[in-house]
């Protein structure tokens, strides 16, 4: 099953990243990819502290925004290489997330979700406020250099489906192991019984925090190859709360816990986002895409609360 899961995997990575070369392809197709593979990232790293770890994080986007703010700051102001700036940025994210731990897990369940809410929308104010080095509500554009690959800006979206597509296949491999090692069976005790974990001997404040600073970090890399190539970011995308709900619906679709339930999840919801967008456009129906798109999703909570991974494990498991 492994080794037919990897095949089918490397297959579909294969085809996804042949995408650029079939004719008739143009960069409108190959930039709903980029979204939808960075959509996919930010599924997979929020998957690592909710699904493994079972701490409901709803403020990871403070990740996502504070590495893209980093990396973008650093390239304006010094001229250092994002290639080198997304270590700082990963770093970054990474320590802000072990700060927001030692102050709020000592909470459970909801406290620690509402908890994680406010130091989110805290952070979006104070990227509005401080215009000299955000941009204000405006928000930031990073210096344009023209094609010039050591600032990873170049002429199409292409590179960007491949350097994404490298981390999306990278997360997934990394889930995987996860899945399988100590310290995922670590989480995993934590998600199930915090208090059973610990008369076991397991050190949850230990576990927690470990595994919140990976996902930071993995949501950071996300946040350095969203404002490359966007080439912009304000304090609405990167703190804000719709972006908050956005990173968890890959996984909360595809199916928490797992490693392949993002990247079902986030295709699905963009491929969802692209048609009942385009669909509204042609019906000039404005605001019926948002309602279509939560309809569905609403259907796919009710109908698959474990997700669609979670759906087709449990049809195969039932006996004709």
């Amino acid at each position: 099953m492994r080794r037919r899961d990897l095949l089918v995997g490397g297959g579909m990575a294969l085809a996804v990243a042949l995408v650029p070369f079939i004719p008739g392809i143009n960069s409108y197709y190959i930039s709903v990819i980029v979204r939808a593979l960075t959509f996919i990232m930010l599924g997979q790293a929020w998957n690592v502290i909710a699904g493994l770890g079972g701490q409901l994080s709803l403020g990871h986007g403070v990740f996502f925004g504070v590495a893209a703010y980093a990396v973008a700051f650093l390239f304006n102001g010094f001229g250092i290489s994002p290639w080198l700036g997304l270590w700082v940025a990963m770093a970054l994210s990474a320590l802000l997330a072990l700060l927001i731990g030692l102050a709020t897990f000592r909470s459970r369940g909801v406290y620690f979700a509402l908890a994680t809410v406010a130091i989110s929308l805290g952070f979006e104010k104070v990227a509005r406020f401080l215009t000299a080095y955000t941009g204000g509500d405006a928000g930031l554009a990073v210096n344009f250099r023209g094609t010039a690959p050591w600032a990873m800006q170049f002429r199409g979206p292409a590179p960007f489906l491949w350097m994404d597509l490298v981390v999306v296949v990278g997360f997934y491999l990394f889930t995987r192991w996860l899945l399988r090692s100590r310290l995922g069976l670590r989480l995993q005790a934590v998600r199930d019984d915090e208090d059973a974990a610990a008369a076991s001997g397991v050190d949850v404040f230990a576990t927690k925090m470990v595994g919140f600073a990976i996902s930071a970090a993995m949501t950071g890399l996300a946040g350095v190859l969203h404002v490359q190539f966007y080439l912009a970011i304000d304090p609405g995308t990167a703190f804000g709360l719709f972006q908050a709900i956005q990173i968890q619906l890959p996984a909360l679709i595809g199916g928490l816990g797992t490693a392949a339930g993002p990247i079902l999840g986030g295709a699905i919801a963009i491929l969802l986002s692209e048609a009942t967008n385009w669909w509204a456009t042609v019906s000039k129906l404005q605001g019926a895409d948002t309602l279509v798109y939560g309809v569905v999703l609403l259907g796919v909570v009710l109908f698959a609360p474990a997700g669609v991974m979670g759906f087709l494990r449990r049809k195969r498991a039932t006996p004709r």
